[in-house]
């Protein structure tokens, strides 16, 4: 039975390669710091910026925030106004998105944002349509 066991990470058989953890072994955390859950939504954000509007798409949504590719990149800690359609309704929220995290990955730049004055209503209506969204989602992947 020994003979079975192999020491080779079966990873390398893998077609394409994973991004390596560039933050070192010491560095990771213990822990989950996001503190809403997370879902797959992929809606458009407009960004208003300026005089300009740039409109962009999510890949996901949390009742603190999202996570935005961007052909941009933006310093930490920028704060950007966006306005976006609640999936599953007509309700359309403003509000400030503070970046969070911005990664380059295939030429597709990630913002990590936290939601900023924000009312607390617009909370209310993104929760109720995440709790739906979730027990949706769960549904589907069942």
């Amino acid at each position: 039975m020994e003979d079975r066991r192999q020491n080779k990470d079966r990873r390398d058989d893998l077609q394409f390669k994973l991004p390596n953890d560039a933050r070192g072994k010491k560095d990771r955390r213990q822990k989950e710091r996001r503190t809403k859950e997370r879902i797959p939504v992929k809606m458009w954000v407009r960004n208003m910026e300026g005089s300009a509007d740039y409109f962009q798409q999510t890949a996901n949504l949390s009742t603190n925030g999202m996570y935005i590719l961007s052909p941009n990149p933006y310093e930490v800690g920028t704060i950007i106004d966006i306005e976006f359609q609640v999936p599953g309704t007509d309700y359309i929220i403003k509000c400030g998105a503070e970046v969070l995290r911005c990664t380059e990955e295939n030429q597709v730049i990630g913002l990590s944002a936290k939601f900023v004055n924000m009312s607390d209503s617009d909370k209310k209506i993104i929760e109720k349509a995440m709790d739906e969204l979730i027990s949706e989602f769960w549904y589907i992947n069942e």
